[in-house]
């Protein structure tokens, strides 16, 4: 006979006579209740031998004892008999009457259908829990240097029933503590601070499960970054990140702060009302940093009006600030780049396609001492500032506007490599504009004076021609296309090229003169009175309705007359800026820029064209147009108020 006969003969015997069935795949024992433990297993598989069946599974018997693991089918007590196969391997069998917290130990016999019983003591077939009223959770805390260490409290959070909160005292010999969480209840854990040491996080959320134990380990490292603080004396100022906040010992306007965990650390400085903060990102040990807070800043210039130099000084915090243009490949520079509301400036295109610029809010003051002028303008609202008109039109407060980038185009777009729409009176400029929709206008007297100040503050002087180019406006024939700037580094200069024959831009906007005048509108003139109106819905020609008069006047009879004064409106206008003297100036002295103006009613045009030379320029001013005139070298700029 044979090696395969004989094996098969065997076999064929072993499955008469009968074999032990292997052992259980998974056997386990857990608390359900006070009372009750569950079981889960799953019996073995058949067993084969070269392709024969030698055993096939018929259930599995389970006894449990008080004392330890039953070793036979005839010890301890007789929990289940279970036939139906794979029944229990997710469904829990639920043994009740049992004591809270005693032990009991459960054997699993699995047996062939032939009744022929594993009784190895193996592993694999045992299991034991004891029931339990809720979930044990550990809880260890490691120190890195527990030299500055003296404790911390722990908390064991019952989110579910707020009475059953615990919470234990640790230090650095006492590391460890427990806590029994009720079934289904959802608790976790918070860690307490101690001072010099990093703070671990808390605990994410978890249910309590019966006879369940879990546990937690966090560490505490010994961490101490450092944050300077310079701050306006007097003020309050806190130091605060998560849970943990600190506040200065003095108001002197320095402060050191010695924080001990990652993370942003936002630093706050109170005082009358006001409040101002900055965020101070920490990363490691040791780590040093600077900061600087003020409620406002507040950057001026002043001039005496008589003066014939066009230079102002520099005052407040622009005080040794400087700013050069660009000017071809040699690129400029401004102190004010980083400097709100300058550093908000940006170029956007909107969802309609027009390329704008973007400019955002700020508060400014422009008066007078004597004959010595002022203009400041603020960062953040504060006391004798008020929000710049061009930000609230009708009442409206606005975080910032949008200004055509390029002189408006025949498709009635703000866009780059166009030719300017010239050609149509300001009504017809307006109405195009308007209809864009909500939002749209034409450029308006507030948004030039706001383009005026922002210029006058950051380069210092009224001869614009001279600081940042003479723009597109020598002995030229005709406008050229728009977005020959859009090289100019920063987009404040002019490119490479004669001066006089190449445009302008400053922050984004090309061509605030030269090239094609622009309508202004918001303002109307009438024998010398100005009118000026800050309500885009109510913008009309020949009209003081709805328009306020100025408190200065001008003079009908300018030609070519270069400005030697711009107006101050003693009313709720300051911030307008129109000429009320001109006529003994010059391109370098006073405004540098020039204006015309007539009798009657007349509307407002702005900046100069291509063959002005330096009669163009951030002032320039003609008032002598009836609302009828259109001609070849006057265009218009959009404006966009978001709602």
């Amino acid at each position: 006979m044979g090696w395969a006969e004989a094996k098969w003969t065997v076999d064929q015997i072993l499955q008469k006579i009968g074999q032990a069935p292997n052992n259980m795949r998974a056997f386990t024992a857990f608390s359900v209740s006070k009372t009750e433990i569950g079981l889960k297993f799953l019996e073995p598989e058949d067993s084969y031998s070269d392709g024969n069946l030698i055993c096939s599974v018929g259930g599995v018997m389970i006894r449990m004892s008080e004392t330890g693991y039953p070793t036979n089918t005839s010890e301890g007590e007789l929990v289940i008999d279970n036939k139906e196969l794979g029944k229990y391997e997710t469904e829990e069998f639920v043994v009740g009457g049992l004591v809270e917290g005693k032990t009991y130990y459960f054997s699993a016999f699995p047996y062939s259908t032939q009744g022929v019983f594993n009784l190895a003591t193996n592993e694999s077939n045992h299991a034991s829990a004891a029931p339990a009223d809720g979930e044990k959770v550990n809880i260890t805390i490691n120190i890195d240097d527990d030299s500055a260490f003296n404790s911390v409290s722990v908390t064991c959070v019952n989110e579910t029933d707020g009475t059953k909160t615990k919470s234990a005292t640790l230090t650095a010999t006492q590391r460890t503590c427990s806590f029994t969480v009720p079934i289904g209840d959802t608790y976790h854990i918070e860690y307490g601070a101690e001072d010099g040491y990093s703070k671990p996080d808390n605990t994410v959320s978890k249910v309590s499960v019966a006879g369940a134990t879990t546990d937690y380990e966090a560490t505490y490292y010994y961490f101490t970054a450092t944050i300077n603080v310079t701050f306006p004396a007097g003020a309050t100022l806190t130091c605060a990140s998560g849970g943990t906040t600190y506040t200065a010992t003095t108001s002197t306007g320095s402060y050191q702060f010695k924080v001990h965990a990652v993370g942003t650390w936002v630093v706050t400085a109170t005082q009358n009302g006001e409040s101002v903060s900055s965020n101070v990102v920490i990363t490691s040990d040791g780590q040093t940093e600077s900061i600087e807070l003020s409620f406002v800043k507040i950057y001026g210039i002043s001039r005496d009006k008589t003066a014939s130099s066009p230079v102002w000084a520099r005052t407040d915090e622009a005080v040794g600030m400087t700013a050069t243009a660009s000017v071809g490949a040699t690129a400029g520079a401004s102190n004010f780049g980083n400097c709100y509301p300058w550093s908000g400036i940006a170029r956007e295109t909107l969802s309609t396609g027009d390329v704008m610029v973007k400019i955002p809010k700020f508060y400014f003051q422009r008066y007078r001492e004597g004959n010595i002028e002022h203009i400041r303008i603020a960062d953040k609202k504060t006391t004798g500032f008020e929000l710049h008109p061009a930000f609230n039109h009708t009442g409206v407060e606005v975080d910032y506007i949008y200004v055509g980038a390029y002189k408006t185009s025949s498709n009635n777009k703000s866009v780059s490599g166009a030719s300017p729409q010239v050609s149509q009176t300001r009504a017809t400029f307006r109405s195009n504009a308007k209809a864009k929709g909500a939002g749209w206008s034409l450029w308006d007297v507030a948004v030039l004076s706001a383009i005026q100040m922002l210029m006058l503050v950051e380069f210092a002087t009224n001869n614009m021609q001279s600081a940042i180019g003479r723009g597109y406006c020598d002995s030229n024939s005709a406008a050229i296309s728009t977005g020959s700037c859009n090289s100019v580094a920063n987009l404040t200069g002019r490119p490479a090229g004669t001066d006089g024959k190449v445009d302008v831009v400053w922050r984004g906007i090309e061509g605030l003169w030269g090239n094609v005048w622009e309508w202004v509108d918001g303002v109307n003139w009438n024998d010398g009175t100005y009118y000026v109106c800050n309500d885009p819905s109510k913008y009309a020609d020949d009209t003081a309705t709805n328009y306020t008069a100025l408190s200065f006047k001008g003079a009908t009879n300018w030609s070519s007359s270069y400005i030697t004064e711009e107006g101050l409106d003693t009313g709720d206008n300051e911030h307008v800026m129109l000429p009320a003297a001109a006529g003994s100036g010059s391109e370098s002295t006073y405004d540098c820029d020039a204006c015309w103006s007539s009798t009657g009613w007349r509307v407002f045009r702005h900046g100069g064209f291509w063959d002005l030379g330096s009669l163009c320029g951030l002032f320039t001013a003609i008032l002598s147009d009836t609302s009828s005139d259109s001609y070849t070298d006057i265009g218009s700029r959009l404006l966009y108020i978001p709602s």
